[in-house]
């Protein structure tokens, strides 16, 4: 049996802590990292939905973000991917649009999907505090329950 991936606990304003792993993870090309944001224990959480919900247009209410490291393989390189399972019900790039969390416009939307998620590659030369930094504020603006100040981050070392 697999041991789980050790959970982290992250204060918002330490996005260094996500920011030294993403650079870890780049200079490896490999893994992947989870991050939530913490609900209160006394706030409930209607369940995400299941693979039988076909007809929903909703993701979970707490969004899921996933950062993955860039890899090559010969001359193929894929970028560093930020994506985020969400429970807009919409397009989140562009309810993103209007926040914060605006998609910034070097980085390339390649899926936006009420169901399945934004997906977003990230060019090789944004700095790693800058995509944890907008990690954070995206989740933030995403999050529909109440949240606490801290994010839950799970490392894949791949």
């Amino acid at each position: 049996m697999k041991a789980a991936p050790p959970r982290v606990l992250v204060v918002e304003t330490s996005p260094e802590v996500l920011a030294d792993r993403i650079e870890d993870f780049t200079a490896a090309g490999k893994g992947w990292i989870n991050v939530l944001p913490e609900i209160p224990e006394d706030v409930p959480v209607p369940p995400t939905p299941t693979a039988f919900a076909v007809f929903s247009k909703r993701g979970p209410l707490v969004p899921l973000a996933t950062w993955t490291a860039p890899t090559s393989s010969g001359r193929h390189r894929e970028p560093a991917q930020v994506g985020v399972h969400h429970g807009l019900g919409r397009s989140a790039a562009k309810f993103l649009a209007d926040t914060e969390a605006a998609i910034p416009p070097t980085w390339r939307v390649v899926q936006d999907h009420p169901r399945r998620g934004l997906v977003i590659a990230v060019p090789p030369d944004v700095a790693p505090m800058t995509v944890a930094q907008w990690i954070f504020t995206m989740l933030s603006e995403l999050c529909i329950p109440p949240r606490t100040q801290y994010y839950e981050m799970f490392v894949y070392p791949g």
